[in-house]
């Protein structure tokens, strides 16, 4: 191999090994991934989101959902509190609607039917930052925001009012053996009376 070719040939390598050592990524979790309450109600999604890049700070800008179409309620995403990661950190909260915090959080309409649910994902905007240059590079502008691989996917569903006690199948069983029961039970005393009278 000519020596200039080797030159290049190496230069190109040791570029593809440095992009590939910066790969960047992100572990997203949803705390709980599903949730429900009944219309009217607020429900909510906390999160556990780790910064898996072994150079660059995470730095999140903004929260991308389908339940910003909704047409059963009102979405709000103003309680994330849009974490900098550093290297390797993780960042979790539970979704606490007193203190205001978590992912995202759904107001169901006050007339959604019983059962009406809603799911799909949930997607993080930001850019990773090289913290030599600005830690906060998507905040600030510096860096471009985008859609950053991965998601969670979610679904909440509009539960039945409070108070409202649905009878567990067992619960059923028990209540028709009795009914049947006592069917038997007056059916039969009232045969044995008609009975008694017939033989007198």
């Amino acid at each position: 191999m000519r020596p200039y070719l080797y030159v290049i040939f190496v230069a190109a390598v040791l570029t593809f090994a440095a992009l590939g050592a910066r790969a960047d990524s992100l572990t997203f979790v949803l705390i709980p991934p599903d949730v429900s309450g009944p219309a009217g109600t607020t429900v909510g999604w906390g999160f556990s989101i780790t910064n898996d890049s072994s150079t660059d700070y995470l730095d999140l800008s903004g929260i991308d959902s389908d339940l910003f179409a909704s047409v059963n309620g009102i979405p709000d995403a103003s309680i994330f509190p849009f974490p900098n990661l550093a290297p390797g950190e993780t960042a979790t909260q539970i979704y606490d609607p007193v203190a205001g915090l978590g992912l995202f959080q759904f107001t169901w309409n006050l007339g959604v039917a019983t059962g009406t649910t809603e799911t799909g994902k949930f997607r993080l905007l930001g850019a990773f930052c090289d913290p030599t240059v600005d830690q906060f590079c998507a905040e600030d502008g510096s860096a471009k925001s985008t859609v950053l691989p991965g998601g969670a996917e979610y679904s909440a569903t509009a539960a039945p009012p409070s108070g409202t006690v649905i009878p567990e199948p067992s619960t059923l069983v028990f209540l028709l053996s009795g009914l049947l029961a006592m069917g038997l039970w007056i059916w039969r005393g009232q045969n044995f009376a008609g009975f008694r009278l017939g033989r007198q």
